[in-house]
């Protein structure tokens, strides 16, 4: 289905949901820039709650209708946002998400996104902030010097690459090329031993060629994923890229994507195991016996030992053994 507006929600019901009284369709006033939210987010009994920074885009790739449905780029007030994290952290929440459609443009009252997550530490101890997707941008660099010295930030950057050649990444009307990209994660990777890196990549788009996917296939090997989703390329109405031609044949894609995600599994076995005897800091979602949880750096970690561990607490853990995918066993460190 389309991204509907509200209004429109009730003709997309099927007929035996409809009653005979139209509904009442309440619409939320339009969030510009400095908006607030009321209240605080409802997460039921999870570890981590989503706190919302941002809303739009203004970068217009060429395959994407967000601009179009999401509008422009606009930051939520800085003090609404330590309000919601402060009634968040009261609330027992353990790891705060940053989520937005582009955090990387974060900016309201002289603050950008680095500066924001400064703020939210001042908050106190005991819990942990998580970035969501993280457009490669001016503050790339900023973020990661700030979490090389912030424990409390997650070893978690997912950056969107798209496509490995740079003749693709212009016709989506990336705003990088190769080598730019490659340039910040280097860097990122040198400040932040662990550091788990993710990443998306479109494949099939019009005018890939035989060519272009070997280069982006190079590419992806050269560079140190830790997480990589691989979408084949699906046309959406209203963008620019909808209307390009030479697509590639739907069975070449599909061969492309297969051939990717083995390369994707590959990466993320082999950053797992490269854990294997290091400590982890780890928030447990499940209690003892059995008890497991999740790395700062995005593994899935089941914890071995006879110590009661209770949900919802930060633990230090050895990873010792690998389970197979993003997964690894630990040895309890400190509790």
């Amino acid at each position: 289905l389309p991204n509907p507006k509200p209004q429109d929600l009730v003709s997309l019901l099927p007929p035996v949901l409809r009653r005979e009284n139209q509904p009442v369709v309440a619409q939320s006033p339009p969030q510009v820039e400095g908006f607030t939210l009321e209240g605080c987010g409802e997460h039921g009994k999870r570890t981590r709650a989503t706190l919302k920074i941002q809303e739009g885009c203004d970068f217009h790739c060429s395959y994407c209708i967000v601009p179009q449905t999401r509008g422009p780029a606009r930051s939520r007030q800085l003090d609404d946002l330590l309000r919601e994290a402060e009634m968040l952290l009261q609330r027992g929440y353990r790891e705060l998400v940053i989520s937005g459609v582009n955090i990387a443009c974060y900016e309201n009252k002289g603050a950008d996104l680095p500066d924001l997550l400064a703020r939210l530490l001042q908050l106190g101890k005991g819990f942990r902030l998580r970035l969501g997707s993280t457009e490669p941008g001016p503050c790339l660099r900023k973020l990661v010097d700030l979490m090389a010295e912030q424990s409390q930030i997650c070893r978690f950057l997912h950056l969107p690459l798209q496509y490995g050649e740079d003749s693709i990444l212009q016709r989506m009307g990336r705003h990088y090329d190769c080598q730019t990209y490659e340039n910040s994660v280097r860097y990122a990777i040198e400040k932040l031993p662990g550091l788990c890196l993710g990443s998306d990549l479109i494949l099939g788009f019009p005018g890939e060629t035989d060519e272009n996917y070997a280069a982006c296939l190079d590419y992806v090997r050269s560079i140190p994923f830790g997480l990589l989703h691989i979408f084949p390329y699906s046309p959406r109405q209203g963008t620019a890229a909808a209307k390009m031609k030479n697509r590639p044949p739907s069975p070449v894609v599909k061969a492309r994507a297969a051939e990717m995600r083995k390369i994707a599994a590959h990466k993320e076995r082999e950053f797992a195991k490269s854990q294997i005897g290091k400590n982890l800091p780890v928030l447990l979602e499940k209690s003892s016996p059995g008890a497991q949880g999740w790395s700062d750096n995005y593994l899935q970690i089941r914890l071995k030992g006879p110590e009661k561990l209770a949900v919802n607490t930060i633990v230090q853990a050895r990873a010792c053994q690998y389970l197979g995918k993003r997964s690894l066993g630990a040895e309890i460190q400190s509790a």
